[in-house]
């Protein structure tokens, strides 16, 4: 009888299914089965349930993307941190090596040579870095439609002569805090891959690269895919193009390091996970859709800057001229627990005139600048040491050093210690790779500015 009848405590999972729910989108949807069963325990009646999964899903597919992006950002940054520390030693020996070998000598040709290659693996450096959101970034004031019309200009010479560039700015745009030559390299870059996607593919005369600009509600800017938007206003740059669009099924790849559909020696596929990287590293999101009709749609959604956020931002400093004679006098501690790089720096730094203290760490470090007390004129220090890292060490080194100016170099992000730092004046910054010019200069520079 129905009386008696009972349901199963669990429910059975029927499986899912996709349905046709307007032109070119589809609908997932979940099934769920109650059994109804007798006094006899035999199964009399099926209760089943349907409910509407698309977003759910959606969202999970998105939350794994962002976690893969998050662990491959681990690894790079990892990796381009400890290969900063070689291509300083090369870079350093270099420099030394140039100057005995100048313009003349034989052995100068291929020298030069390493150099140049030295440059390029940098570059790749800055570009891991960037995609591991740890590149040294320096924020200001940005309005985007003005950014944009400078930056038109140059873009018109990188684009092929057969593809036009077209921009179309939005009124009232929000003021964001960016780095500027980092939001420039973003667009350039996002433009000459829409460049390319083209190339063979549309015919001559058709091919459109539009950027354009806009102020989003954060609704809106939810709609569009930056679901995670949480101020007011969302400032919109997107770069498009009238190719022939993403495949689907890379569409969650694009942006991975060294991914590439390029043919070999074409790229290092490093171009869009830069772009990735610089754009989660301002506080922003980015995304890519495949227009109706032809072409793909790269959207960078940047947060409104609060006054806040606007009254801490520094002024632009005006960059000191690099003084010509890079030669010295001072005591300078330097604090390295790369072997290779502590020995040619300090011992190029000698030959400029300076006396050079060395540590391998920190520990060492702080037992020197006891040993020397007032006697040092300057602290050069790594930030990432075994045992006492760069800022613990200059916090408890300081009674020693007094006003004596700190610089700290690193193939990490000025911002990922700068928090340590909040109390302590005279302290500056050099990221890796480095040479012995600019190193020179700018202690040289640090030295006669205390």
């Amino acid at each position: 009888t129905r009386a008696s009848c009972r349901q199963d405590p669990a429910p059975a999972q029927l499986g899912q299914h996709r349905f046709g729910r307007a032109v070119g989108e589809w609908a997932r949807v979940r099934t769920r089965g109650h059994v109804m069963r007798d006094g006899l325990g035999r199964a009399v009646r099926l209760l089943a349930s349907m409910s509407d999964v698309t977003r759910q899903l959606a969202l999970e597919e998105q939350l794994r993307q962002l976690q893969r992006l998050e662990s491959l950002g681990q690894l790079t940054g990892g990796v381009a941190h400890d290969f900063n520390n070689l291509l300083t030693a090369i870079q350093l020996q270099l420099s030394g090596l140039l100057e005995r070998h100048p313009v003349g000598d034989p052995s100068y040709e291929g020298l030069n040579e390493i150099r140049q290659t030295a440059i390029r693996a940098a570059d790749l450096v800055r570009k891991l870095l960037a995609f591991s959101r740890k590149s040294t970034v320096r924020r200001e004031r940005l309005d985007l439609g003005e950014l944009v019309g400078e930056f038109a200009v140059l873009l018109r010479r990188l684009l092929r002569e057969d593809v036009r560039l077209e921009t179309d700015y939005g009124r009232d745009l929000p003021v964001v805090l960016a780095d500027k030559s980092q939001l420039e390299t973003a667009v350039m870059n996002l433009a000459v891959n829409a460049r390319d996607a083209m190339r063979g593919v549309v015919e001559p005369g058709d091919a459109v690269v539009t950027i354009r600009t806009r102020r989003l509600s954060r609704d809106e800017a939810r709609r569009m895919g930056w679901t995670h938007a949480s101020t007011g206003a969302v400032a919109l740059i997107e770069v498009s193009d009238t190719g022939p669009g993403v495949p689907p099924e890379l569409l969650d790849k694009i942006f991975e390091p060294f991914f590439t559909t390029k043919a070999v020696n074409e790229g290092t596929g490093m171009g869009l996970a830069t772009v990735y990287g610089i754009v989660e590293q301002a506080g922003g999101h980015i995304n890519v859709v495949n227009l109706e009709g032809a072409g793909a749609a790269f959207r960078i959604f940047l947060p409104e800057a609060a006054e806040a956020e606007l009254a801490e931002v520094p002024q632009v400093e005006v960059k000191a001229k690099a003084p010509r004679d890079l030669s010295g006098a001072g005591r300078i501690l330097f604090v390295e627990d790369e072997a290779a790089v502590r020995g040619i720096a300090a011992r190029l730094l000698r030959q400029r005139g300076y006396e050079v203290i060395e540590a391998a760490d920190g520990e060492e470090a702080l037992e020197l600048a006891e040993q020397h007390a007032g006697q040092i004129d300057m602290m050069i220090s790594d930030v990432i040491m075994p045992g006492l890292d760069g800022p613990s060490l200059l916090k408890k080194a300081r009674p020693y050093l007094g006003d004596a100016p700190v610089m700290f170099i690193s193939g990490y992000a000025e911002s990922d210690f700068s928090d340590l730092l909040q109390d302590e004046a005279g302290v500056s910054f050099l990221p890796k790779p480095l040479d012995i010019k600019t190193l020179a200069e700018r202690v040289k520079q640090e030295l006669h500015a205390s």
